[in-house]
């Protein structure tokens, strides 16, 4: 029995594909994607996005059948607890994080986001890593398209010193922060170890907002996370934000700070 999810969803849209009697190329004409695409999509090498999902489900008539079997594919490429969470990223307008373990994954290298995948799953195949370092990297590119959302990103001061892969590796990736840092919809603030009584101590903290529907947080641990919406939650999380925010250095000399610890820390990257 088959049992990929993404190969699972290509199964489901071949066989409704087909009972509308459609070949690939002509779905591909009235989705307006290349038939290799859909080829690829019912092969289960490649995921379908929602928005071409919904073409999709527009174009077949299936009454909304494959855009609910389409959350399956998220987790062929991440944890399941996370899946949702990539998604609505894709959508959010507003990006509010709070990291105090380490640079969150919207803003890391490929090499520091590898590293960290290594070091916690050290059976995993070499594939199995770049596939996810693949998919990580994939949900970075909604800063690069029309439209970025605008995203504030408040790092306790521990992660810039906090080893990940070597000091080349941590170099570049403070490097990034310092260049993200730069771009107009990108704020980045360090929460120095100086700051006291802000509730970021209680762990991570995301909150999303998008255009014309309601704001949701999310928290994770251990093989967990945890996403909510209701008003009375959203509201205490982002009272939790904007006080974690306040302690933290404004962003100019955040960018000092950042700049200061890589080049006293990591400034002998080419001897790792």
């Amino acid at each position: 029995m088959e049992t990929n999810p993404v190969r699972v969803f290509g199964n489901v849209l071949r066989a409704l594909r087909e009972k509308a009697g459609l070949s690939q190329r002509e779905l591909a004409e009235r989705v307006y994607c290349s038939a290799s695409l859909i080829s690829a999509i019912e092969n289960g090498t490649k995921p379908a996005k929602l928005d071409l999902v919904k073409r999709i489900d527009d174009a077949l008539n299936t009454g909304g059948a494959i855009i609910k079997a389409w959350p399956i594919t998220t987790t062929g490429n991440y944890p399941s607890w996370f899946a949702l969470v990539a998604e609505l990223e894709k959508e959010a307008r507003k990006i509010h994080e709070w990291e105090l373990r380490i640079i969150p994954g919207l803003i890391q290298t490929p090499e520091y986001a590898r590293a960290l995948m290594r070091a916690g799953r050290p059976l995993d195949s070499d594939e199995k890593i770049e596939a996810d370092v693949d998919a990580r990297l994939e949900r970075q590119e909604i800063f690069s398209r029309d439209n970025p959302p605008v995203a504030w990103f408040v790092l306790d001061e521990s992660i810039l010193y906090r080893m990940v892969g070597g000091n080349r590796i941590m170099r570049n990736q403070l490097i990034k922060l310092e260049k993200m840092s730069e771009q107009t919809n990108i704020v980045v603030q360090v929460m120095p170890f100086t700051a006291m009584n802000h509730p970021g101590i209680e762990g991570p903290l995301r909150i999303l907002e998008f255009p014309g529907s309601d704001p949701v947080w999310y928290t994770e641990g251990w093989y967990s996370g945890r996403m909510a919406e209701t008003k009375d939650e959203v509201s205490s999380t982002m009272t939790c934000f904007d006080l974690i925010r306040a302690s933290a250095l404004p962003p100019t000399e955040s960018l000092r700070t950042i700049a200061q610890v890589r080049e006293g820390r990591y400034e002998q990257a080419d001897m790792d």
